[in-house]
């Protein structure tokens, strides 16, 4: 996964450098907290890391000319989705339509690149 960071900042850092590296450090981040399991006050910071990284993708990928626009929007609705569980009695209270949104954004990108 950190490879595939890697690549999409380089990727992307010629749609905006300074928001492909936020977004590429937020999901490192994210990832460095999951590979601890890191979990302070029973909230899932790599979750909420790597959710980051999705709004930031989103937001990337909608400016992007290489990725249809379209695919920008699910993409960053997704990160908002999963930011819910910053709160973990708020994500129980939204699921599962909060897992819905993130699987179809994600889900989206997934199936175009594919």
């Amino acid at each position: 996964m950190v490879v595939v960071t890697l690549l999409l900042y380089d990727l992307f850092k010629a749609v905006n450098r300074g928001l492909s590296l936020l977004a590429a450090f937020f999901n490192l981040v994210g990832l460095t907290f999951e590979a601890l399991r890191l979990q302070p006050h029973g909230v899932n910071f790599a979750l909420v890391f790597n959710r980051f990284y999705c709004l930031l993708m989103g937001y990337l990928i909608f400016r992007s000319i290489f990725l249809p626009r379209i695919l920008g929007a699910p993409m960053a609705f997704a990160g908002l989705g999963w930011l819910t569980f910053l709160s973990p009695p708020f994500a129980n209270y939204l699921s599962p339509y909060n897992l819905a949104s993130g699987l179809l954004g994600e889900g989206s990108l997934m199936l175009c690149s594919s």
